[in-house]
């Protein structure tokens, strides 16, 4: 009963999340820790936690039996909410639950996860799903713009950081 009260509460949080507008992040909502400066006197924000945040598909190991392009209307993503907990979309449906992670090894225990029931005619959504479940360490490359996933030493799933459009102040 907890599961499904929890799976609910976190479908909803999803819900009023994706409805909401875009707004300014403070530099403690963006969950940054520190600044490096390079030699061009710019800075590079560093995350504390690189994994948290939303990750939209780029490449999906056709071993799985899909590729991205099988993904037509919408791409799969994944939001990070926490150091326990994930949501995102597999291509049709809302997806939530948990997942598992140290150091470089992750864990998605994807036949516990929530999804909402929309029909989507042609998209195989446990194709993307299934890349989950078979991943067991994961990357993020790029200066923190892109997290690779990997099971069995194979690339399963790689993803790009997606940030939100922030409006900046007038004067």
């Amino acid at each position: 009963m907890k599961k499904i009260v929890f799976i609910g509460i976190l479908m909803a949080f999803m819900g009023l999340q994706s409805c909401e507008s875009s707004k300014p992040m403070t530099e403690k909502e963006n969950n940054t820790e520190s600044t490096i400066n390079t030699a061009e006197s710019s800075s590079l924000v560093q995350p504390s936690e690189p994994l948290l945040g939303k990750w939209q598909l780029e490449y999906m190991n056709p071993i799985l039996g899909k590729d991205i392009n099988h993904y037509k209307i919408q791409k799969p993503y994944l939001n990070f909410v926490d150091k326990e907990k994930v949501a995102g979309n597999n291509g049709c449906n809302n997806i939530a639950g948990s997942y598992e992670s140290d150091d470089r090894k992750i864990h998605f225990p994807t036949q516990k996860f929530g999804a909402t029931r929309m029909f989507c005619e042609g998209v195989d959504e446990a194709a993307f799903l299934k890349g989950l479940a078979k991943t067991t360490h994961y990357a993020v490359m790029d200066d923190g713009q892109k997290l690779v996933l990997n099971g069995d030493d194979i690339v399963m799933l790689t993803f790009k950081k997606i940030v939100e459009k922030q409006e900046l102040p007038t004067q």
